[in-house]
C-alpha cells in the first residue's frame, strides 16, 4: 500500500517517497520469515524507485569536482532499513541502475552510477565508446549531444542547492562527449587510487580519442587552423606525416593499424580524411598568401606538404 501511495509524488518529492518506503521496515524485527519478508519488500521498493525515477544523484549519491562523494537520500537512511550489509546493498542497486542506464544509451547516468559503484574502469570504457561514436560522424554533421544528468537538489531548499556548486553533480552534467571524457580521465589521472583501478589500455585509448577530438575542433573552427591540426595529427603517430617518401616507414605505419584499439581504429578513416583536408587547406592558404614575388621558404613548405599528401595516399592504399 505504501508503494502505491508514493506513486503520486515520487517525482515531485523524492525524499518523502523514500521516507514512506522506509516505513515498510518498521516490522523488520518480527520473528521468523515475517520480518525478513518486510525487509525484502522495502529493499525491492527502493530499487524500483531508483530505476523508475532516474534521480540517481539525489537517491544514490553525487560527486564534487574533486571526486569526493556526497551521500544520497537512500544512503542517509540505510541504518533504518534492516540491512546486514549496507555497502553491498547500495552497490548492488547502483550497479543494477548503471547497467540499465548503459543499455538504454544514457551515458551520463551510467558514468555517475559506475563511478559511485567504484567501477572506474567501466566509467572510462563508457566515455571512450561515447567519444568514439561522436568522432565517427562527418565534419558537416553536428556533434551528437549527451543527455545531461539531472542535478542534485535539496527538497527543502531547492534554490539554495542549485546555487551551491558542491551540491550538484558537476562532472557529468555536460552534453559533449569530449568534455565528459576530459572530466573523468583528468579526475582519475590526478588520484592514484582511481588510476590503479583503470586499465592502461582504456586510459591511453581515452587520451588518443581526446587528441582526435582536438584535431576535429581545429578543422571546425570559424577559421580552420590547419597547422595546429597537422601538428596534432603528427603527435598521435597514427599517420606517416614525417615519412618523407620512405616506403618502409609508410608500410610500418600501415602495419601498426592492426594493433590499434578498436575504438581508435574505427576512426582512422576520418583521421586520414582530416589530414588530407588539412594538407590541402594549408597549401591553398600558402598559395593565396604568396603575393607577387617568389618566396622560397613558402614554396619549400608547399612542396613538403605535397609530399605528405602523396605519403597519405600511399598509406591509404596499404590499409584498405
Amino acid at each position: 500500500m505504501l508503494g502505491y501511495y508514493t506513486r503520486d509524488f515520487r517525482t515531485s518529492n523524492l525524499d518523502a517517497a523514500v521516507d514512506y518506503l522506509v516505513l515498510i521496515c518498521l516490522n523488520v524485527d518480527l520473528p521468523g520469515a515475517a520480518g525478513k519478508a518486510q525487509a525484502s519488500l522495502c529493499h525491492e521498493a527502493l530499487r524500483e524507485l531508483v530505476l523508475e525515477s532516474r534521480e540517481f544523484a539525489q537517491l544514490l549519491g553525487d560527486i564534487r569536482r574533486d571526486g569526493t562523494r556526497l551521500k544520497g537520500t537512500i544512503e542517509q537512511r540505510l541504518p533504518l532499513i534492516g540491512l546486514t550489509d549496507q555497502e553491498m546493498f547500495l552497490k548492488t542497486v547502483t550497479v543494477q541502475a548503471a547497467s540499465v542506464a548503459d543499455d538504454n544509451g544514457r551515458t551520463t547516468d551510467a558514468v555517475l552510477l559506475y563511478h559511485l559503484a567504484e567501477d572506474y574502469d567501466n566509467v572510462i570504457a563508457i566515455v571512450n565508446r561515447a567519444l568514439s561514436d561522436s568522432l565517427a560522424t562527418d565534419l558537416s554533421d553536428p556533434e551528437p549531444a549527451l543527455t545531461p544528468l539531472k542535478p542534485r537538489q535539496s527538497q527543502s531548499q531547492p534554490q539554495q542547492a542549485a546555487e551551491d556548486p558542491n551540491s550538484s553533480f558537476s562532472l557529468t552534467s555536460v552534453t559533449s562527449p569530449a568534455s565528459l571524457a576530459e572530466n573523468m580521465i583528468s579526475l582519475y589521472d590526478s588520484q592514484p587510487l582511481y588510476q590503479r583501478l583503470v586499465r592502461p589500455l582504456n586510459r591511453t585509448t581515452c587520451r588518443t580519442l581526446l587528441d582526435l577530438s582536438a584535431i576535429r575542433s581545429h578543422l571546425l573552427s570559424d577559421t580552420p587552423n590547419y597547422p595546429a591540426a597537422l601538428s596534432a595529427i603528427a603527435s598521435t603517430k597514427l599517420l606517416p606525416l614525417s615519412a618523407r617518401g620512405s616506403i618502409p616507414d609508410i608500410r610500418a605505419a600501415a602495419n601498426a593499424v592492426n594493433a590499434l584499439p578498436q575504438l581508435v581504429a574505427r576512426n582512422l578513416g576520418n583521421l586520414l580524411m582530416w589530414a588530407i583536408m588539412a594538407v590541402g587547406g594549408e597549401r591553398r592558404r600558402l598559395e593565396e598568401g604568396k603575393g607577387g614575388f617568389v618566396d622560397q621558404g613558402r614554396e619549400s613548405v608547399r612542396e613538403e606538404l605535397r609530399g605528405v599528401g602523396r605519403d597519405l595516399m600511399c598509406f591509404a592504399g596499404l590499409v584498405r
